[in-house]
């Protein structure tokens, strides 16, 4: 199930992102000679009018082949209806098109999702971080993050995610504390109050902790972490018409904060596996998607995550490197503030060489997710 889930998301995400591309093209009367789902060599194509729809081999991307766009065939470079043909400024409109349509898709989701909580969120705190434009406040608490088997916790329907708040009606934020209090109730029925995180509603749960638990799994069983979190809160009209703009925003500043001081250990340390640990290729996002369908009310959640994948591929695809729609934008922008032009087979090769890297870049991930899961 995971697996197909993981190819509806990874289509919708190039089909969207590629719409974009093609609907700019179109918009401009250019050309679009093939709109290729996966990367080359290619298995199967049918012709749509006069554009060529192809499914290829590798399933993590898309393009949408333009006439002119990086060929070296005079006549084609030459075409009113050819890409190299076209302004500047139109040029760059296709080009950003597709990582536009992303950010839209994020928005909208994110948009969504805290809608339906209230315009309220969680987000861990991996590093001191303060969030723009929401109200904010942090504290600890207590998190589920893995579930035994036919344990007294799985016959309470306790699920990875959930937040304990409360022993007995009295509030806990501390997992040591937490756990000495399930010891000393062994045998003996305890109430908990559970707050799921992803939906931010509560429910109370009777629980017996087992007397003589199996080996490494203690009386509840349950993997128990205490996590510092930042409660987020958009408020006013404005506050909330423009939440997921800001959100989005606040995310990407933060994971990049996240990830600075993630390299910055790992070089201290000589140790590349945090940094390793924190990127994820197909093998990766399928087993995050199986976890997310582990929970009993995964929609929420997903559409949390296909946000973020969203958002990471428009905040990818953007940055400055050969064979990305960042890349071809450097080229562009060069053009348009020196008002010369690079050779299109010149920058062809470039893209080519670039696209060969991102393939190796995929491997590489692709054989670091397996190793995660032995």
């Amino acid at each position: 199930m995971a697996i197909l889930v993981f190819i509806v998301t990874i289509l919708i995400l190039v089909v969207l992102h590629e719409l974009g591309h093609f609907l700019a093209a179109k918009r401009f009367n250019i050309k679009v000679l093939e709109f290729g789902f996966g990367i080359p060599p290619r298995v199967f194509g049918k012709k749509w009018g006069e554009t060529l729809v192809s499914l290829n081999w590798l399933p993590f991307g898309g393009f949408v082949k333009l006439l002119g766009e990086d060929e070296d065939d005079p006549d084609a470079l030459k075409s009113k209806r050819s890409f190299a043909s076209q302004t500047v400024w139109k040029r760059i409109a296709v080009v950003v098109a597709g990582v536009t349509m992303n950010l839209s898709l994020a928005w909208l989701l994110y948009w969504i999702i805290l809608g339906t909580q209230s315009f309220k969120t969680q987000i861990p705190l991996l590093t001191p971080y303060h969030f723009v434009g929401v109200s904010q406040t942090n504290e600890n608490i207590i998190l589920i993050s893995s579930v035994a088997k036919n344990s007294p916790a799985e016959l309470a329907h306790l699920q990875p995610g959930d937040r304990i708040s409360e022993f007995n009606g009295e509030f806990l934020n501390d997992s040591d504390q937490f756990i000495q209090k399930i010891k000393e109730s062994a045998g003996t029925p305890v109430t908990l109050t559970i707050t799921d995180i992803q939906r931010i509603t509560l429910r109370t749960v009777t629980v017996i902790p087992r007397q003589s638990p199996p080996p490494g799994e203690g009386s509840l069983g349950v993997a128990l972490g205490s996590v510092a979190v930042a409660n987020l809160e958009y408020k006013g009209v404005v506050g909330k018409i423009l939440s997921a703009p800001i959100h989005s925003y606040n995310l990407t500043v933060y994971s990049v904060a996240v990830l600075s001081e993630t390299i910055n250990k790992a070089i201290s340390s000589r140790n590349l596996a945090p940094v390793s640990n924190t990127v994820s290729g197909p093998v990766g996002i399928t087993h995050y998607i199986s976890d997310i369908l582990a929970i009993k009310n995964p929609l929420l959640p997903y559409l949390e995550f296909l946000a973020m994948l969203s958002l990471n591929l428009a905040i990818v695809n953007i940055l400055p490197f050969p064979g990305l729609d960042g890349g071809r934008l450097f080229f562009l922008l060069w053009e348009a503030c020196t008002r010369k032009k690079v050779s299109p087979l010149v920058e062809k090769y470039i893209h080519s060489i670039g696209l060969v890297v991102l393939i190796g870049l995929i491997i590489l991930v692709t054989a670091s997710d397996i190793k995660k899961l032995f």
